[in-house]
């Protein structure tokens, strides 16, 4: 009995292949957009989520610094030294005469000594040369005089200044204000002014207490951010000028992503809290991933609508999805982790630049449980 062998019908197979190719190209190419969109997910709540405990340190650090302030202000001495300079008149001509006087830092001028000779000037001094964040404290009296201070000032009627006019905009009680950060050149440092009312024995505001805090502790939370090899941070405001830069900014610098951060930002108030991230391009054109986190100080203080930016680029995901593969860039922590999980994967450029390939059979739900593992790894 003889057996035939079946001949292969290469017109119906080159059909099938000209069908089905396509088809399983097309199919694979989806699943590793969906992963590498997955992927791209994974990093941008992680950048808003540092960004949160960036912006959360922020909050943290000003509103204990106005405690700190508030307390110095209720010190018996300052008290004392307020209530008595609120019993001398306020002569016409005074204010215009000390003014002149402490612009050319005149501090022999008897005068100019007795306010820089008080206790409460002695006092603020010492703190001054003991604690290096205070770099400048003065008080007034009710009238917006200078009465005490570590050290010489610029003019003498601070009435005129915003910050006092807003600690004594209700004379019943007076409310804590602070400045936005402000670099100061001659220190080379960045500043914030911190002013709160000093109460009587009425607990009516007697006058106010004003200190020139250095800030650099309170930025280190956006310098120090650990957000890769490529990524930076910024403290900008709403608008997208720039508070603070972790490289040198021009004073009317912008941040690049700010039109759509304005737009995430009012798209998120009405939706409600969530982690916030978007992508945008910077000035080169480079796509980044930028995570998203928003001070709440300006709940409190609304001229300070601060907004914590932390982004990476892109390309950190070393490479477009072409086929079935995905290039990332990875912390070595995060690559042992997830090859301890029993992902196998190799470096491809250097010790952090990793190639994840995919078979043609690989399924969303791996894809899915990978970007998991890796975004928990991070």
């Amino acid at each position: 009995m003889s057996h035939r062998l079946h001949g292969i019908n290469y017109r119906v197979f080159t059909t099938l292949l000209l069908i089905g190719l396509p088809v399983l190209v097309v199919a694979s190419f989806l699943v590793l957009e969906d992963g590498r969109a997955k992927l791209r997910d994974a990093f941008g709540l992680k950048l808003s989520q540092r960004a949160e405990q960036s912006a959360s340190a922020i909050d943290a650090y000003v509103y204990r610094r106005i405690v700190d302030v508030s307390m110095l202000a209720r010190v018996p001495d300052v008290r004392a030294e307020a209530e008595r300079a609120n019993l001398r008149p306020v002569l016409p001509g005074q204010a215009a005469d000390m003014d002149r006087a402490f612009a050319a830092v005149d501090v022999k001028r008897p005068a100019v000594a007795a306010i820089l000779g008080t206790p409460a000037s002695k006092y603020f001094a010492d703190i001054t040369r003991q604690d290096p964040i205070y770099r400048e404290i003065l008080l007034t009296d009710r009238a917006g005089r200078l009465i005490s201070a570590s050290n010489i000032t610029s003019d003498y009627d601070q009435s005129d200044e915003d910050w006092w006019k807003r600690v004594m905009a209700d004379p019943t009680r007076g409310e804590a204000t602070l400045s936005d950060v402000r670099w100061d050149d001659s220190a080379r440092i960045y500043a914030m002014e911190i002013a709160v009312p000093v109460a009587g024995p009425d607990e009516r505001p007697a006058g106010v207490l004003k200190v020139v805090a250095d800030i650099r502790e309170m930025l280190a939370s956006v310098a120090g951010m650990d957000i890769g090899i490529d990524g930076e941070a910024m403290l900008v405001r709403r608008n997208g000028t720039i508070v603070f830069s972790r490289q040198a900014a021009q004073p009317s610098a912008r941040f690049f992503g700010a039109d759509r951060l304005k737009e995430r930002l009012d798209a998120a108030e009405s939706s409600g809290p969530s982690r916030l991230f978007y992508t945008a391009d910077s000035a080169d054109g480079a796509p980044q991933i930028i995570g998203v986190a928003t001070s709440q100080l300006s709940s409190t203080y609304p001229h300070l609508p601060w907004v914590v930016v932390a982004w990476q680029p892109a390309a950190e995901l070393l490479a477009p999805v072409q086929s079935n593969g995905v290039f990332a860039d990875l912390p070595p922590a995060t690559i042992q982790a997830v090859r301890n999980k029993g992902w196998r994967f190799y470096a491809f450029v250097g010790d952090t630049g990793v190639r994840f390939m995919c078979a043609w059979d690989t399924t969303p739900e791996a894809v899915d449980a990978f970007a998991a593992d890796i975004a928990a790894a991070l």
